[in-house]
Formats: structure tokens, C-alpha cells, sequence
């Protein structure tokens, strides 16, 4: 699989995901395609950070977009442009990448990890989206030495970020005396399932970029965020 098939793959996720989310909120089980997008996102990064011929090019890109994007995110999602109010998934890849990139100029390993807590701190303070855990998994995949590596650290981070729901069905099944409704455990348990599905995609990428389309993602993010902004002002 080439990084073109997974960036196809995220792209169409991510608009499933975003017509769930602002013409279908009623319509949960939708969200759960939308899973897939975020993790081959960070994914892509990680891989654009690492073959990039110049990074301080790929950061200004990744900047530029999240800047441009950001009110048509707030028209779609939070009812108004509200400044540093949830900003869009680009502002999590940016500063991941950011921090990343700073920490290579660095040899000591406390400004290493200096760096980190800055990327995860900036991102929860701005509620960027997937805030913390966004920034940590493109850490992760940086740093990973071999896919194995990827989907194990995948699966655990897929973990840790449902760990509130496991933990609440596992009380409820071995504690009959507290109530969960069927569809927050099956609407649980779809994204749980859903999230983990990026990982084994990635787990089949063969390194290659594949079709030479470099800039559709930057096109196509806050086009689809614009068509949509536009459906649910004249439609809903």
C-alpha cells in the first residue's frame, strides 16, 4: 500500500466523517468510517517529515493551511468563529511537526523531552484536535523503528484513548448494580473497532509514495469544510 492509497483513504473518511458530524449528528454510527483518517494522517506526516527534501517548507505548508482552514472549521463545528476554540486536526499536525522538527536540531535528551511537553501542552491549550494524543501519536510514529513497532504502539494508544469507555463497559459487566445503555456500548465499541483499522492499514505500507498528487490534501481540506459549511447553512 502507498502513501497515496492511504492518503485516498484518509481523505474519504475524513469527509464521511465531517457529513456525519455537521449534516448528520443524529446518525452516529457514521462517525465510526471517520476513524480511519486521523491515524493514517498522523501517519503521513510523520512519513512527510522524514522524506521531505526541505522541512522548514513542509512546516510553513502545514502553518499556512491550518490558518487558512480555521474559520471555515469554526463555521462547520462550533456554530461561529470562535478563535482557539477546538481548532482544526492541521494545527495538531503542525505543532507536532514543529516540535519534531526542533528536537532534531537538539542532541541533549532533556531538551528532547522539553520539547514534547511544549508540542503536547500548546495543543491542549489551544484544543487542537486530538489535542495531546494527536501530537503523541505522530511522535510515535516518528520514532518507531519498523511498522511492528507502529501497530503495537497503534493498539495502545488506541487503548488509552477509549479507556474511559472500556473501563466503564468492563464495570458494567462485571457490576450488574450501575446501567449503560445499548448505544453507548455499541457506539463504544464501534469506534474502539474503527480506530484500530487505520493501524493495520499502515501496518501494509510499503514505503512507496505511489501517484505524485503532493498538494491535494491542502486543496481539498478546507474545500470539503467549505462545501459543507454551505450545505448546513442552506439545507439545515
Amino acid at each position: 500500500m502507498t502513501s497515496f492509497s492511504l492518503k485516498i483513504i484518509a481523505l474519504i473518511t475524513m469527509f464521511i466523517d465531517h457529513i456525519g458530524s455537521v449534516i448528520f449528528p443524529n446518525h452516529f454510527w457514521i462517525r465510526y468510517i471517520g476513524r480511519l483518517a486521523f491515524p493514517i494522517y498522523a501517519f503521513l506526516v510523520s512519513e512527510g517529515l522524514k522524506k521531505t527534501a526541505n522541512t522548514k517548507r513542509y512546516l510553513k505548508n502545514l502553518f499556512v493551511l491550518a490558518i487558512i482552514s480555521e474559520p471555515i472549521y469554526d463555521l462547520c463545528f462550533n456554530e461561529g468563529i470562535q478563535i482557539f476554540y477546538k481548532t482544526n486536526t492541521v494545527f495538531t499536525l503542525f505543532f507536532a511537526s514543529f516540535f519534531i522538527y526542533l528536537s532534531n536540531k537538539n542532541a541533549n535528551i532533556l531538551v528532547k523531552y522539553f520539547l514534547l511537553f511544549c508540542g503536547l501542552t500548546i495543543s491542549f491549550i489551544l484544543k487542537t484536535d486530538y489535542d495531546i494524543l494527536g501530537v503523541f501519536l505522530i511522535y510515535i510514529f516518528y520514532f518507531s523503528k519498523n511498522k511492528y513497532i507502529c501497530l503495537i504502539y497503534g493498539i495502545i494508544w488506541v487503548n488509552i484513548k477509549y479507556l474511559n469507555n472500556i473501563s466503564n463497559i468492563l464495570y458494567y459487566i462485571f457490576n450488574k448494580n450501575i446501567y449503560l445503555s445499548n448505544t453507548y456500548i455499541i457506539n463504544s465499541l464501534g469506534l474502539y473497532f474503527f480506530t484500530i483499522i487505520p493501524f493495520l492499514l499502515i501496518f501494509f505500507y510499503n514505503g512507496k509514495r505511489g501517484k505524485n498528487m503532493k498538494y491535494i490534501f491542502y486543496i481539498l481540506y478546507p474545500l470539503h469544510l467549505l462545501i459543507l459549511y454551505i450545505i448546513k447553512l442552506f439545507i439545515l
